[in-house]
């Protein structure tokens, strides 16, 4: 029935375009018999034939976002930033990078005979190591070089350190937006991008606990920032996908701040109007702020930028002037229900900016 219908439809559009008799080209397509369900089927045919088909609810519910996580796309080697002198058991402060020859600037790619890929797994090996001398291979100005490392014993963390800092491929703060009940993730409802603005290719990536420790406030011409840190040593799950709707991952337990569940809404629910976003602040608490959506577009596909916000609440506007950076994937609540993430600002208006369908995200 279906089929018939949609042929229908397609001898009534031929039927304008051409003014052909309609009779001819039904007798064609033969004898149609209509029931009240059948209408609403037709109508539906007419519709996706015009915008394409539209998927399927999602019916589910998903823990609630809004909190901030530390995410890193695992890249060919670590950039050292930084030499770190620490005390070591024996009272006295050390390096051992420093002692090792390496760097600021070097790449290093592997530590005791394994690639590396993240500052996570630097900081694993030296931790594991015990005080045994390691073979170190690194980059130096495209350069492949070899050296021996010694790690020591930090006498305050009782933790084997190199005594370096280090950069990963692409590493940031972004916020938490849903988690499933199977432990999967989405976050910042866009992709992480390089200096050139192409989205990072992800082979894997880490998660990671994350505090705010201040907020650059927003203002016309310059996107503010969340401003916060967070600690290799506390991986909390892995990124396993980075593209045009987000960084998707999966954690290892569902996180004890998870206790709040929603349900997400149908793109044909979400109304101009006003509605909440959550997100976590310098407080280091997730709060709920009022936002009103603009303009909400009736997708019929995947896409991004379905939804324009409105900043309206005056202490998130005190504190932020807005969407800054760091709050992307801060999700939005209407009626209760998930109905997207905040993605972009507009750098001209701060209290203005993009947000994403929640189900563009979760049927990625």
């Amino acid at each position: 029935m279906k089929k018939s219908l949609f042929l229908l439809a397609l001898i009534i559009i031929l039927q304008v375009i051409f003014a052909c008799p309609i009779r001819t080209f039904a007798q064609t397509a033969g004898n149609f018999q209509f029931s009240g369900d059948d209408v609403g089927d037709f109508f539906d045919d007419i519709g996706d034939l015009f915008c394409g088909q539209t998927s399927a609810k999602i019916d589910e519910e998903v823990y609630l976002g809004g909190y901030p996580l530390g995410i890193t796309i695992d890249g060919d080697g670590v950039t050292v930033i930084g030499l770190n002198e620490f005390i070591g058991e024996s009272g006295k402060l050390c390096c051992p990078a420093l002692n090792a020859g390496i760097e600021i600037n070097d790449v290093i790619v592997e530590l005791d005979g394994r690639k590396i890929y993240g500052s996570s797994k630097l900081a694993e090996i030296a931790g594991a190591s015990e005080g045994k001398t390691l073979d170190v291979k690194y980059l130096r100005n495209g350069v492949l070089k070899e050296t021996t490392i010694t790690p020591c014993r930090d006498l305050a963390t009782k933790q084997y350190r190199l005594g370096l800092w280090t950069r990963d491929s692409s590493s940031g703060i972004g916020t938490l937006t849903y988690v499933r009940k199977n432990l999967n993730f989405g976050s910042l409802g866009h992709p992480i991008c390089d200096a050139k603005g192409g989205i990072i290719s992800c082979k894997n990536g880490g998660v990671f606990d994350c505090t705010i420790d201040g907020v650059e406030k927003g203002q016309k011409g310059a996107a503010g920032e969340l401003k916060g840190g967070f600690c290799f040593d506390k991986r909390i799950g892995n990124i396993y996908a980075n593209n045009k709707f987000g960084a998707f991952g999966s954690f290892n337990t569902i996180p004890q701040y998870c206790t709040e569940t929603v349900s997400v809404a149908d793109i044909n629910e979400v109304r101009p109007g006003k509605a909440h976003i959550y997100c976590t602040l310098d407080d280091n608490e997730r709060r709920c702020y009022e936002v009103e959506i603009v303009k909400a577009v009736p997708q019929t596909s995947r896409d991004d930028k379905g939804l324009v916000l409105h900043v309206t609440d005056k202490t998130l506007l005190d504190k932020t002037g807005g969407i800054v950076q760091g709050m992307s994937g801060s999700p939005i609540v209407q009626n209760g229900k998930l109905v997207g993430a905040v993605t972009h600002v507009f750098v001209n208006d701060p209290t203005r900016g993009y947000g994403m369908y929640a189900k563009w995200m979760l049927t990625n």
